[in-house]
């Protein structure tokens, strides 16, 4: 059984949805998209891992966290909602978005309420 990342692109379009309610400019929704995909093989890791011990852990996370105005630094890495139930996961997830930064920092923070990330195995 190989992990994978599922829909992440679906997540992407949902994220960048939920940042342009906000009144986040495209720019800066597509500088959080391609970050969050940069993560992906990192976020897969963390899922195969989860997957060795637990072949049963499937279902989505959905994250909210900002961007630190001036650095573009994540952090604030919150769970809105968590269906896979494993705490594991969850850091280990956590601790990779918190890697990551925008391309572009922004003068003010840029939050982004709702980022889904949905983990499912490949047969």
């Amino acid at each position: 059984m190989r992990p994978t990342l599922f829909a992440l692109a679906l997540a992407s379009l949902a994220a960048l949805a939920a940042c342009k309610k906000s009144g986040t400019g495209p720019g800066v929704r597509m500088d959080i998209s391609t970050q969050m995909q940069s993560a992906q093989p990192a976020f897969s890791q963390c899922y195969a891992t989860t997957l060795q011990s637990n072949r049963k852990a499937k279902g989505m996370i959905i994250f909210s966290f900002r961007a630190a105005p001036k650095t573009g630094q994540f952090e604030q890495i919150t769970i809105q909602r968590n269906e896979v139930n494993d705490n594991n996961l969850q850091q280990c997830v956590i601790g990779e978005i918190a890697k990551l930064k925008l391309a572009t920092p922004q003068k003010t923070a840029v939050q982004v309420p709702s980022y889904p990330l949905n983990f499912a195995p490949n047969n």
